[in-house]
């Protein structure tokens, strides 16, 4: 029996409850778009980052940036924002040729195809997105990262006061359709759950440094 593609790859995020430990992550600042990252390094050379504005209001609905940095040798990578394959925001991402990244905004809800996720929207900001001889990457906003849930499932918030642990996983194989945000794939060809300490990327101008960056901004992707 053959399991869909995509399900193979996003059980890769299956994650871990919080963890109160010291954190994986590290304070970065990028040059190109000007914001301040959480950033963290996968055992790839995989930089998985995270933006947030410097004051978080008590509801913590806020909007988020997340900029990836792969080796252009990797096919996908995908980014948990609550540390688990299931009921939390997933973002997937490639290259399609040497241009272009696709984004795919996608939740599971157990070990079947996930649909789209559309309470999560993405914009793919111009600056800090692009592809060369070594890398890929890409830096986009996202409305719906810091808090998902349902009074079914239960709501689920990203607290910058407490350490997070988040969920990666990606594969050195391309996608089956790089041009289509539908598209499956293959299995991980590894997995991990770094903690974040997400008050390592506050940014108190990032409204500004978000709206600069994302001039021109390339289309939505959900």
């Amino acid at each position: 029996m053959h399991l869909p593609r995509a399900i193979t790859g996003l059980a890769a995020l299956a994650g871990l409850a919080p963890r109160q430990f010291p954190a994986d992550s590290a304070v970065h600042v990028d040059k190109e778009t000007g914001l301040t990252f959480a950033s963290y390094t996968s055992d790839a050379g995989i930089e998985f980052r995270v933006a947030i504005p410097g004051t978080i209001p008590t509801n913590l609905v806020y909007e988020t940036v997340i900029q990836v940095v792969a080796p252009i040798k990797i096919g996908w990578a995908g980014f948990a924002w609550g540390g688990a394959m299931t009921y939390n925001p997933l973002t997937i991402a490639w290259p399609n040729g040497t241009h272009n990244i696709v984004l795919s905004s996608r939740i599971a809800y157990g070990y079947y195809s996930p649909p789209a996720y559309t309470s999560a929207n993405y914009t793919i900001l111009k600056k800090g997105t692009h592809i060369n001889a070594t890398h890929w990457q890409y830096t986009a906003s996202c409305n719906g990262c810091s808090s998902w849930g349902d009074a079914d499932t239960g709501f689920s918030t990203l607290d910058p006061s407490a350490q997070t642990t988040m969920a990666y996983a990606y594969s050195n194989s391309p996608v089956d359709t790089p041009s289509s945000e539908t598209s499956s794939f293959g299995i991980h060809d590894s997995l991990g759950h770094p903690i974040f300490d997400l008050s390592e990327g506050k940014n108190a101008d990032f409204a500004a440094k978000v709206k600069k960056a994302g001039k021109a901004a390339k289309p939505r992707h959900h």
